[in-house]
Formats: structure tokens, sequence, C-alpha cells
């Protein structure tokens, strides 16, 4: 196990979450869901709506949980969808709850086809006391692919 490795992950369509697993295995590191109490709607089409509504008001929803040991760990893989060019506002509650001091954050923008847009910015701005790293970015239809595994692998230097 690499204790000192968290990956954290937000997902609405469990994109997310084969994602944050795949690296978890690769890793052997802990593994922590960001999940809100509020639940976001079923379908795609309304979720981003409400997903559109809560980046214009600059909302931070509760989450069910919050991570109480992040002093244990040096490098935090954070895995989340790019929701209106953003970040999504769960990954602010989370990312802004807690003091990010002298860690590594590795970003892992799951998306459509959109890329990181202004997410990167947004970790190193939220988190400004921690160091970035180069991210990766995966489209979503890539997530079950070979290719996707090994630009994993390369990116996590375990090829």
């Amino acid at each position: 196990m690499n204790t000192n490795i968290l990956v954290v992950y937000f997902t609405w369509s469990n994109t997310s979450k084969k994602i944050a697993k795949k690296i978890q295995t690769l890793l052997q590191a802990d593994i922590f869901q960001i999940q809100t109490e509020k639940t976001y709607p079923d379908t795609y089409l309304a979720c981003v709506v409400d997903a559109g509504k809560e980046k214009m008001k600059k909302e931070r929803p509760v989450l069910r949980d919050y991570l109480q040991n992040i002093e244990r760990y040096e490098k935090i893989v954070l895995v989340f969808p790019n929701w209106w060019g953003s970040l999504p506002m769960p990954v602010f509650t989370f990312l802004e709850h807690l003091d990010f001091s002298g860690k590594t954050i590795l970003p892992v923008c799951m998306n459509g086809g959109s890329g990181f847009s202004k997410t990167m910015k947004q970790i190193q701005e939220t988190c400004p006391t921690a160091k970035v790293l180069e991210g990766i970015e995966i489209k979503k239809k890539a997530v079950d692919s070979e290719k996707t595994q090994k630009r994993l692998e390369k990116w996590l230097g375990i090829e």
C-alpha cells in the first residue's frame, strides 16, 4: 500500500469512479469519494442545468463526509469531470475545506471533449500552497480503452 498517496474523486456518471479505481489499483493508494448531501438529477440534461445553476451562484454544496486525515498524504490524485468548463462545485467544497500546504496534487480531468478548460487554474488558485503537477485529461468515451490505461501508466510513471 502506498499510504502517502490518496486518490480523491467526484463522479456523476461513474466515469470518474472507473478512472479513480484504476489509478488506486496502479498506485496501491487509499481512495476517497466526494459525495454531496443533495442528489443530482439522473438524466444528463437535467444534471447539466443543475450544475450550471450551481456554478452561476458559486454554490458550495454540503458534502456527506469530509476527509479527516489529509495530513497523512503527500500526494493527492484528484479525479473530476469538467462541468461547464470548470471544476464541479462539490470539488471546490472539498478543496476549500482542507489545508493542502506542502501537498502535491495530480489532476485528472474527465471530459467530453473540452479538455481542462479552466480547471487547472482553479485548482492552483484554490490550493495556492500546494504543488499542482501537470494533469491528464481523459475523454469519457476512452475510459475503458487500452490506450487510456497505457497513458495513465506513463503519466503515473509506472510503465
